[in-house]
């Protein structure tokens, strides 16, 4: 007789409560979906050429909170500077790099942009993406509830978090008409200045914008009796959107589980092994809450970097968003068969 699985019901996230289950099937293998409600696999490498080809072009939706719009995760592909400066007055952003390197000016000073930083940009601060290098690719998650860094360097899993260098004195730049795109939810209003209002750097206190890369993460072994849960990287003060590092570690495989209040989203960013069938850098993953998953083993010894944004909104693909993704299974978040069939 086979032996039944045991399914985790589990509610406010990794902190629980839980209850188990045990069902005679693998509730993670479902045949087919008909309805938008499913997990879905995003590939920024299949979006329209046209979609970035202007430099004014701001980052385009992909998944949207479908209830009070309080978060947006977005898409951004960049080869050239942007020609203008740009405030969100009404949101906090991560910036999650995926691919390339630039420069990030901003009213606090200057940082390099490379593969793999995770950017806390807050609300109402003016920056400009200059210098280029490559293909700069990031995944933005634009945020109404404030975020905040939820850890610090030191003895901790970060070992180094960086702020903004000041620029070069004096700063140069060229006379003539300055724009800066202001933000304000799904509206823009260009303002325009004799100047550039960009740049400054920090006089006192420290800097509201800052940075660390995965690389900087000490990794955890979760194994032992210690720590049992991923790394917290940002958070906000309702719990309503996390972030935590979900890279390669030692352990046991995740459960079969429900997670009832939080969608699960994984920017996978690469390295020299998979997560499951997860292997293309810049692959994001979205399980809508309550339906049940597993998800690959963590324990892959040539490593892999991602992070895990659980977040309380409803998160429903955009019309962009569903042209660059496929049905997911659940279980090695590979395409579902299903989808796999109907595209031969």
């Amino acid at each position: 007789m086979p032996e039944p699985h045991v399914v985790a019901y589990s509610r406010n996230g990794f902190v629980g409560p839980f209850a188990f289950t045990a069902k005679p099937d693998y509730i993670v293998d479902y045949k087919r979906v008909a309805g938008s409600y499913a997990p879905r696999r995003f590939d920024p490498a299949t979006i329209s050429a046209q979609a970035f080809a202007d430099p004014r072009m701001l980052p385009v939706p992909i998944l949207r909170d479908c209830g009070d719009d309080a978060l947006s995760v977005e898409l951004s592909i960049r080869t050239a500077a942007m020609p203008f400066g740009v405030r969100n007055v009404f949101a906090d952003e991560v910036h999650v790099v995926t691919g390339g390197a630039a420069s990030l000016e901003t009213e606090f000073g200057v940082l390099s942009l490379v593969k793999d930083d995770i950017v806390l940009i807050p609300r109402a601060i003016s920056y400009r993406i200059v210098d280029v290098r490559g293909t700069l690719t990031e995944w933005i998650a634009v945020s109404r509830p404030p975020l905040s860094m939820a850890m610090a360097p030191g003895f901790g899993p970060l070992r180094r978090m960086d702020s903004p260098s000041p620029y070069a004195d004096p700063i140069s730049r060229q006379s003539g008409e300055y724009e800066l795109v202001i933000r304000h939810g799904d509206q823009l209003t260009s303002v325009f200045y004799e100047f550039d209002p960009v740049p400054g750097t920090t006089a006192d206190g420290p800097s509201p914008v800052c940075k660390f890369n995965l690389d900087d993460l000490c990794s955890i072994d979760l194994s032992g009796e210690g720590l049992l849960l991923p790394p917290k990287i940002i958070a906000d003060e309702t719990d309503a959107n996390l972030f935590y590092d979900l890279s390669a570690r030692k352990g046991d495989r995740p459960s079969i589980h429900y997670n009832a209040d939080f969608d699960e989203l994984g920017f996978f960013l690469g390295g020299s092994g998979a997560w499951g069938d997860v292997s293309v850098p810049g692959a994001l993953t979205h399980i809508p809450k309550g339906f049940p998953h597993q998800g690959p083993i963590e324990d892959v010894p040539e490593g892999y970097k991602a992070v895990l944004l659980e977040t309380r909104q409803r998160m429903t693909p955009t019309a962009a968003g569903l042209e660059i993704s496929r049905l997911m299974e659940t279980n090695q978040f590979g395409v579902h068969p299903s989808a796999a069939a109907q595209e031969v």
